[in-house]
């Protein structure tokens, strides 16, 4: 086996296990439900830079796969399997395209497309269709998804700066080749 598959490997492998004590950590600090599977994905980044799409894309399988059975929150699961997961290796491939309007709006509805499935799985699996406040189920799903929104356009906007700062700080510093 060559040095560099070997490597690979590794990488793919710490990454892993990184991505996937996050998620488990979303169960044991129950208010970071939806910022942990943001900074699981996050990790992937770096295994998508290094390794390419192939290797990030078999993480994060193995990463959603191993949290159906280890993570204990169903929302946090969700999160990661549904968009966190996959975006940072979407993320490169949606800004080729022209146009930083199109792109923000594609990556919206993705991310809005994930939340709603997100939405009616969680409701099917949890059964809470009748929480007894008419309000609530009226416009909480709506705040939600506000909330996630903006929340997102600041993680792409801090995705952006720390892949900036991976490649041109702590790769060229830490990791000579």
């Amino acid at each position: 086996m060559s040095r560099q598959k070997s490597s690979r490997i590794a990488i793919g492998g710490v990454f892993s296990a990184m991505c996937l004590l996050l998620m488990f950590l979303s169960s044991v600090i129950p208010f970071a439900a939806i910022a942990l599977p943001m900074l699981a994905g996050a990790m992937l980044t770096v295994v998508m830079l290094e390794n390419g799409a192939k290797t990030a894309f078999l993480v994060y399988i193995s990463v959603s796969l191993l949290s159906l059975f280890i993570v204990p929150d169903i929302d946090a699961k969700l999160l990661f399997i549904l968009f966190f997961g996959y975006y940072s290796i979407l993320k490169p491939m949606i800004e080729k395209l022209p146009g930083r309007l199109m792109q923000m709006a594609l990556k919206l509805l993705i991310l809005n497309a994930a939340l709603i499935l997100g939405y009616y799985v969680s409701l099917a699996v949890l059964g809470l269709s009748d929480t007894g406040s008419e309000w609530f189920e009226k416009y909480a799903p709506a705040f939600l998804l506000a909330g996630m929104n903006l929340s997102f356009i600041l993680y792409d906007y801090l995705l952006a700066r720390y892949i900036f700062i991976y490649i041109h700080r702590f790769k060229p510093k830490f990791l000579r080749r």
